[in-house]
């Protein structure tokens, strides 16, 4: 895949420690039900942060305390240093870029037709920023919008959410109904937008899509942000995914194993862990297992670390 960007790029290009996003003690409460819990976090500029968590989670709400849709019951949210506000949010807006994967669009509207709106909501020429999108994403721009498959609907809003370099990108959900190809492009244009300083603040359950473009990932469980992982912090949980079939029953290593199970099938005993300590260790363990007919080892996903952080929490709730 051919680079998106080119010399007509005008946004941020050298990342430093301004903050774009700051959410301070922020809980939305809808009745008794708290869909956001106290949330605190910043976000600088140029990071790529990926949001993640089960359906329910929370995301799309506080995604919506961000672009000023709902005010939070308590707590702060700021975005660029200023208070985001549903009466005032508009001008904030004229720096984000955003799409949704359930965004709701003008049906009556061609493709076309909307994204020229949406590059005349910020002052400039952007019309090789387009040609260079449209070139990538092949949006049906002469087609209505309500004529639209959901795949070339949701290619449209992402093509208006980056067509004016917007300083900060929000997406949520913003690969559904993609096919795996575009989601390609998507994933190679925010590299690209990430490489030239663009802050993104993106939610997904889509957990690797997250974490193969993200510098940071946070997890949010029933309103509350669970984890906060730099990039580098997520390499190092990285770790292994043992699936062992024996003549007997295994004591497992004493120490850094996650979401053991183990099930009896045809005689033979079927265990399966993540292990996430030193590899010597792991290696020394099942040199001193007996009975064993099969053994597989794979690399730990980062799917498998936050299904651990969820399984962890049950207590909790």
């Amino acid at each position: 895949m051919a680079p998106v960007w080119s010399l007509q790029y005008t946004g941020a290009m050298t990342k430093n420690t301004t903050t774009i996003i700051e959410l301070n003690g922020v809980t939305k409460k809808f009745g008794v039900y708290a869909a956001a819990n106290n949330i605190s976090f910043t976000v600088r500029e140029g990071e790529v942060v990926g949001f993640v968590g089960e359906n329910g989670a929370g995301k799309t709400t506080t995604i919506n305390m961000l672009l000023g849709f709902t005010s939070p019951t308590k707590g702060t949210v700021k975005l660029f240093g200023s208070a985001m506000r549903p009466g005032s949010a508009h001008i904030s807006h004229r720096s984000i870029g955003y799409a949704s994967g359930d965004m709701s669009l003008p049906e009556d509207m061609t493709g076309e037709q909307y994204i020229q709106f949406a590059m005349a909501q910020t002052p400039g020429d952007h019309s090789a920023r387009y040609r260079e999108l449209a070139t990538v994403f092949r949006p049906q721009i002469g087609k209505k919008i309500g004529d639209m498959s959901r795949g070339n609907k949701q290619k449209i809003a992402l093509v208006a959410a980056f067509v004016t370099n917007p300083k900060l990108v929000i997406l949520d959900e913003p690969t559904s109904g993609l096919d795996p190809v575009m989601q390609d492009v998507f994933l190679d244009t925010i590299r690209d937008m990430a490489a030239h300083g663009t802050t993104v603040f993106m939610s997904s359950h889509y957990l690797q899509e997250v974490a193969e473009v993200s510098t940071r990932v946070l997890l949010m469980k029933q309103g509350r942000i669970m984890e906060d992982l730099t990039a580098e912090q997520l390499e190092r949980r990285g770790g292994k995914i043992v699936t062992l079939t024996t003549k007997h029953a295994v004591t497992l290593p004493k120490d850094d194993v996650v979401i053991p199970t183990s099930t009896r099938r045809n005689g033979y005993y079927e265990t399966s862990f993540d292990f996430i300590g030193k590899p010597s260790v792991l290696t020394k363990w099942l040199s001193g297992v007996t009975g064993v007919i099969d053994v597989t080892i794979t690399d730990r996903t980062l799917e498998h670390e936050f299904k651990s952080v969820y399984e962890s929490e049950v207590g909790d709730e």
